[in-house]
């Protein structure tokens, strides 16, 4: 009882302060959610620096600090990245989706190797074997998706052709990562998970999109309270649940899930419920937990600063040149005549920074990576306390530079905003004199 009372105690805690420091991050408009990593990082290195017991503040996990209750919390978590990979889909503009598809697959496949092939030289360069480096190359690969879109849905950039594509990006991201970790650790068979991935999006994709509209149509013929808002979020439960036992992926199957529902007119209906349940609770408790995992103790490693050095430079550089110059070769679909073009660098650049984050998926990679032996015992310890170094410096510094990265579009909504709030003062006004003039 006494463990489940400081869990309630640490989900308020955490709620709280996520808000507060979102509200203090945005006075300096920047990205609230980096108020809500901060937090979670303060909460989570009161633990890591030994100022207060894991038992009282059970929000960190791994390191010894695993439990019943911290697995609890970790869940939790999971589902704050579930519902806003759900919300995100449900927001898409499915038009823009499909223009961008070639745009998205070939930064993804750039946005991939690139990061991995100079890792694994570098790695080699620095004396590690081929196998180990190659290991490693594949932490640089996967973005984490969460951070990016839960950024570009607060900057009201999601439906931006950068915003689709860079969503489409990240989920193909995460499939050619758990296969390049199979690959790299060489458990599994690739034959047997290109088929899943063939068949979830047969299932989800294809017959889905076409069964959808007839089980929302049962779903309103229920006649309960929410009867739409519940069938929807426990077929994407089941969705999340394939995914996740098929290849350790929940957020794809919600993410398909939102995205065959947002064709719908009830899809969109169901945003406001959706957004009331993951911004209220699950979503700032994700980046709260997120924000906890870095822990700062690391850098006092002085072999893991040297490693984590070359890991951030080529995990940043790495992405921003793999999937910026996909995008950019590309020319977003537009012709020759858009290639050399301003507008074409500067929507490839904005690609490329939101692919900068990497968070738990990076963390499930060095793992599998260890306990399949790519990465001997002797250097684990390197490998995590740089691996986690790395995440810290690309989760804290994608929110301004995406911020910076699409300021224009953000003055340019802002202007939107202001003309149609004039407008309505001048049409009030105008009604108010023919009133008078009556």
């Amino acid at each position: 009882m006494e463990t489940v009372t400081w869990l309630l105690a640490t989900i308020g805690i955490a709620l709280i302060l996520a808000k507060i420091g979102d509200s203090i991050i945005e006075r300096f408009e920047l990205p609230g959610v980096l108020g809500e990593l901060v937090m979670g990082m303060i909460l989570g290195n009161l633990v890591y620096f030994g100022i207060v017991s894991p038992q009282y503040l059970p929000i960190v996990s791994g390191q010894g600090f695993t439990t019943d209750i911290t697995a609890i919390a970790n869940f939790l978590a999971k589902l704050g990245i579930i519902f806003l990979l759900f919300l995100g889909a449900l927001d898409t503009d499915i038009d823009q989706l499909k223009k961008t598809g070639v745009t998205a697959t070939v930064s993804t496949v750039l946005g991939v190797f690139v990061p991995l092939i100079l890792g694994w030289f570098a790695l080699m360069e620095m004396g590690y074997p081929s196998r180990e480096a190659f290991a490693g190359g594949v932490l640089l690969t996967a973005t984490s998706i969460g951070l990016t879109v839960r950024v570009m849905m607060d900057l009201g950039v999601l439906k931006s052709e950068v915003g689709a594509a860079s969503l489409s990006a990240s989920v193909m991201d995460d499939f050619l990562g758990i296969a390049l970790v199979i690959f790299a650790v060489g458990t599994g068979g690739l034959l047997n998970l290109t088929l899943k991935i063939v068949a979830f999006f047969v299932i989800t994709g294809v017959i889905w999109w076409y069964l959808v509209d007839y089980y929302i149509k049962f779903a309103e013929r229920l006649h309960v309270e929410k009867g739409i808002l519940g069938m929807a979020l426990g077929m994407m439960f089941l969705f999340a649940a394939l995914a996740e036992g098929w290849f350790a992926a929940a957020i794809e199957g919600a993410f398909m899930m939102g995205l065959t529902l947002s064709k719908l007119p009830e899809g969109k209906r169901l945003m406001d419920d959706v957004r009331a349940i993951g911004y209220g609770l699950l979503i700032p408790f994700f980046f709260v937990h997120t924000g906890a995992m870095l822990n700062l103790t690391v850098f006092e490693h002085e072999n893991a600063l040297i490693l984590a050095t070359v890991l951030t430079t080529i995990a940043v550089v790495g992405k921003i040149i793999g999937r910026g110059f996909g995008a950019w070769i590309t020319a977003w679909g537009r012709g020759r005549d858009f290639l050399f073009t301003r507008e074409n660098f500067w929507m490839s650049l904005q690609m490329g920074i939101g692919s900068i984050p990497r968070t738990e998926v990076a963390l499930v990679d060095l793992m599998v990576a260890i306990h399949g032996g790519a990465i001997p015992p002797s250097d684990a310890p390197d490998f995590i306390a740089a691996t986690l170094i790395f995440i810290t410096v690309s989760v804290l510094i994608t929110p301004p530079l995406l911020k910076w990265a699409f300021k224009a579009e953000i003055e340019k909504a802002k202007a939107m905003k202001v003309a149609q709030k004039v407008e309505r003062i001048n049409e009030t006004k105008e009604k108010i004199r023919e009133l008078k003039g009556q």
